[in-house]
């Protein structure tokens, strides 16, 4: 550990320390997501079309932000990561606008928002609400837990 002889020495330890463990923290997070995912989206039976696990795989950390003294990780979706071939209707169609609908995918599984854009009264309509229980069962403890087994793994006594 590096030595600390002044206050603002102390908080670039800190922030240092702080900005490592929300890193591992984020990791942990996005793998909730992705497990959220899933057993929301892909393991539910949904009719015969082919899976492509765009939403899944289009998932990201996408590292720290800091606004002022605080930091924070933000775990959400590239778009631009999905697949698309408006032709066999994945994630768009050639007959209505926008035809590529990759960037409003996440928000249309999560809140179920489709409306009878692929087909009327279809198991998709319904919202998997994944975002949403993920955040839970990060309130419920693991982000707690998460963050102290990150600063103990940095050498940090915590409680």
């Amino acid at each position: 550990m590096a030595q600390v002889r002044t206050y603002s020495q102390l908080l670039v330890q800190l922030q240092k320390a702080r900005d490592k463990a929300l890193a591992g923290v984020g990791d942990k997070a996005k793998d909730i997501v992705e497990a959220q995912i899933q057993k929301e989206v892909y393991d539910k039976p949904e009719g015969d079309y082919e899976r492509t696990y765009g939403l899944l795989n289009s998932l990201n950390n996408f590292g720290l932000e800091y606004k002022g003294v605080s930091a924070q990780v933000r775990i959400g979706h590239n778009w631009q990561n999905m697949p698309y071939n408006p032709s066999n209707f994945q994630h768009g169609s050639n007959y209505w606008q926008p035809n590529d609908y990759r960037q409003y995918i996440s928000e249309t599984v999560h809140y179920g928002t489709s409306g009878n854009l692929f087909g009327a009264n279809q198991p998709w309509h319904k919202a998997k609400p994944y975002m949403d229980l993920a955040k839970e069962e990060m309130k419920n403890g693991k982000y707690k837990s998460f963050m102290i087994e990150q600063l103990r793994g940095q050498g940090y006594t915590v409680r």
